[in-house]
């Protein structure tokens, strides 16, 4: 080719790959939409959760109801000062004191700590990446590709999705604990040499948590920060104590979890009941996690004891678990190959161990004591995951069609249970069918298994929701007219959990909600004996079956089944999704009158 025309053939070609949008565009725009995707179906009644949300939002509710930020108000003694203040003034600001009371607006907090986390998260591995690469426009480009894929990954944690979302979340205790180690991972040399600002703001940051969660968290946090002065501050292994500089690093930890449990401890200077907050709290909330019938070590080494700790982080990720996994096998080649690791990745594998290596002590342990460092195993999974195994990823791959066709199969139950061909819409079938050829494309094409492999799993989280979505809406709720005719009276309502009762809050507001114990509601059976002291009941049942021989019912609703009875098996969600997954709710009164009620003549 002539050397003239050349060159118009090179600019062609680099005009059109400018063109084209840069990969890291790509990622960033992923990011946000899974960002967003958080917001979806927030304020429904069927998202996954703690139960234990109910419970404290009866309790922020009437503390509210109260009009006085203390002390604490609850329908009964056991749960009460269970949590520190901060949760539940989180929960009254954001309810406006009870003017502005719905779930959508008790969550928006928790949503917004979650999207903090995640932009902490892709920052820091941003920066970590561009440390470790020549400085370039290419190196810029991968390290912002690799901060949205640290971002993408962390909100697609099955815990970051469960407890990062509902009011009862973990994401305000994560976003000030997690971010005294982030801050120390940005500027490792500047913070550990600070001599007062650092221990003063790390403080209040660890105080303000711990106002959030417990004051328990001083010590997992303590420990962390200790073992950073020790490894990363002063590069020498955990157990060389004998160093220059020991003591002034000992104090400084020191003083920065005496400033956190001085700031926890204006909880009883400002709590009218002091006495109450340490015997339902400190006796009661903590130090009864230690305590053991069978014995330390029998818990310790049963089913329930350190194994949850030693497998949390990877439970904790959810359809995610292979790909941490892999990471954790990546990262110990590297280690065998002595391959260097930086001052910040050091850090987060820190914070980390100190976190289970505390929770292990308890005799009371669970995967939910881990949250708190899931953002560093974000950070971990971006830093390795061009290093990570694409089996992994195969595996995660082959773990998200095992979830779309669960949903697939909610789905169907619904349209059974409802008999309503048209309660999803098609978008919803094309989704679930686009993300089936998606993750199958990923296992077949070697090239793009890491990518689907990542984004997979908030694409399942993504279709639950979806499949929850119509009964958060019409057929979910109370007609209006209902919701009138309630305001002032006395309701039956099941409940199987602590506070259960509460979800009935939302749906009917103004109502004098009284709960009535039912293991399983679909079950229960002396409906006749709830009119004894209220003229209406709620009254739950399978799809097909009559509430009540002696009862007129006034409304009724359709309902997502939370807890199933194990004598059901498994197997009901697959021979019976209609009856497993779905019951129906009936608002029903008595055909006689109630004691209260005078008869008519």
């Amino acid at each position: 080719m002539p050397l003239s025309n050349l060159k118009p053939a090179m600019k062609q070609s680099q005009s059109t790959e400018n063109s084209r949008p840069s990969s890291h565009l790509i990622w960033l725009g992923l990011a946000l939409v899974v960002a967003l995707g958080y917001l979806f179906g927030l304020g429904g009644d069927h998202i996954p959760r703690n139960g234990d949300e109910l419970v404290y939002a009866h309790i922020a509710r009437l503390t509210a109801e109260s009009g006085n930020w203390l002390p604490l108000v609850s329908s009964f003694d056991f749960m009460r000062n269970t949590k520190p203040p901060f949760l539940f003034w989180q929960a009254m600001i954001a309810g406006g004191w009870g003017e502005n009371w719905s779930l959508i607006n008790l969550r928006l907090p928790s949503i917004f700590y979650s999207w903090s986390i995640a932009l902490m998260v892709g920052l820091l591995t941003r920066k970590i990446v561009r440390e470790q690469s020549a400085p370039s426009a290419a190196s810029n480009q991968q390290a912002l590709k690799m901060g949205a894929i640290a971002a993408i990954v962390y909100l697609s944690f099955f815990s970051s999705y469960r407890y990062g979302r509902p009011y009862l979340t973990s994401a305000p205790e994560t976003f000030w604990l997690c971010g005294v180690f982030f801050a120390i991972a940005w500027s490792p040399v500047k913070l550990l040499a600070s001599r007062w600002k650092f221990p003063l703001l790390a403080g209040i940051a660890i105080g303000i948590g711990c106002l959030y969660k417990s004051f328990a968290m001083v010590v997992p946090v303590g420990f962390g920060l200790a073992l950073c002065y020790q490894v990363v501050g002063a590069g020498k292994a955990p157990w060389q104590l004998l160093r220059p500089g020991i003591v002034t690093d000992a104090i400084k930890v020191l003083a920065i979890c005496v400033i956190a449990l001085a700031l926890f401890g204006l909880w009883f200077a400002i709590d009218p009941q002091p006495g109450e907050v340490w015997r339902e709290f400190v006796v009661g909330e903590n130090a009864g996690k230690f305590k053991s019938a069978p014995g330390y070590w029998h818990v310790a080494l049963g089913s329930g004891g350190m194994l949850v700790i030693l497998t949390g982080y990877f439970s904790n990720a959810g359809l995610l678990l292979p790909v941490s996994i892999g990471m954790a096998v990546a990262a110990f080649k590297s280690w065998r190959r002595k391959t260097a690791v930086s001052p910040a990745e050091k850090i987060m594998w820190l914070w980390l161990l100190a976190l289970a290596l505390v929770f292990m002590l308890p005799n009371q342990r669970s995967t939910r004591y881990l949250i708190a460092a899931m953002p560093a195993l974000g950070v971990l999974i971006a830093l390795y995951w061009s290093r990570i195994g694409k089996v992994w990823f195969g595996l995660t791959l082959v773990l998200c069609v095992i979830g779309l066709l669960v949903m697939g199969l909610i789905g169907y139950g619904a349209v059974t249970a409802t008999d309503m061909k048209d309660i999803y819409s098609p978008l919803f079938w094309l989704y679930l069918l686009a993300v089936l050829l998606a993750c199958l494309l990923g296992m077949v094409r070697k090239n793009l298994t890491r990518s689907i492999g990542t984004l997979a799993s908030f694409a399942i989280l993504f279709s639950l929701a979806w499949a929850s979505a119509p009964f958060n809406g019409e057929i979910g709720k109370f007609k209006t007219e209902t919701v009138a005719l309630l305001r002032g009276q006395v309701v039956q309502v099941p409940s199987n959990f602590n506070g259960h009762f509460e979800r009935y809050q939302f749906m009917l507001p103004g109502a004098k909600i009284t709960p009535y114990f039912a293991a399983q509601p679909v079950d229960f059976e002396p409906v006749n004996a709830l009119f004894k002291t209220s003229r209406y009941a709620l009254v739950q049942r399978r799809v097909g079956t009559p509430p009540c021989s002696d009862c007129r019912i006034i409304d009724t609703r359709w309902d997502l089944r939370s807890r199933q009875d194990e004598k059901d098996g498994t197997m009901a969600a697959f021979t019976s999704p209609q009856t497993y997954f779905f019951a129906q709710e009936y608002l029903v009164e008595s055909l006689k009158p109630t004691p209260t009620e005078p008869v008519k003549p």
